[in-house]
């Protein structure tokens, strides 16, 4: 009996070590964060974080945070079947792009690509169409 609730115990804190690495899944977009309305219900916003990839320790930190009225960089994680970062409203949380300093800090190779795919379409999108279109489909992606 004993050889195999030891045996147990082992596989059971192998099961823990392996799961020990947590990187989030999803596509990385960084945002900002601040408070739109109060923050009526802490532990949703925790949560519904938390569903973005942030672990607890950093969910609650930017929680705390935005109760005080900061504006908060973060990066969530977006999955195809996931929520929306906007969905952060319902508790009071408004989500939005940071605005770069300045235009040299995008790359010119990238915005170059970004430009040539944007108008070989036949809708033409802004660059800001495009890139939304571009996150888009690579969420969709398998």
């Amino acid at each position: 009996m004993r050889s195999s609730l030891k045996e147990a115990l082992e596989r059971r804190e192998r099961d823990r070590s392996a799961g020990a690495d947590h990187r989030p899944s999803g596509l990385p977009v960084e945002l900002v964060l601040q408070a739109s309305s109060p923050i009526e219900q802490p532990v949703s916003l925790v949560r519904a974080l938390m569903d973005f990839g942030l672990d607890l320790r950093d969910a609650h930190d930017t929680v705390d945070r935005l109760a005080s009225g900061e504006r908060i960089y973060v990066t969530l994680h977006l999955t195809p079947s996931g929520n929306s970062p906007f969905a952060l409203s319902q508790f009071g949380a408004a989500a939005s792009a940071p605005q770069p300093v300045e235009a040299s800090t995008i790359p010119g190779d990238v915005l170059g690509a970004i430009d040539a795919w944007r108008l070989s379409r036949p809708e033409r999108p802004s660059r800001e169409e495009a890139i939304g279109m571009i996150l888009r489909s690579g969420l969709a992606a398998p």
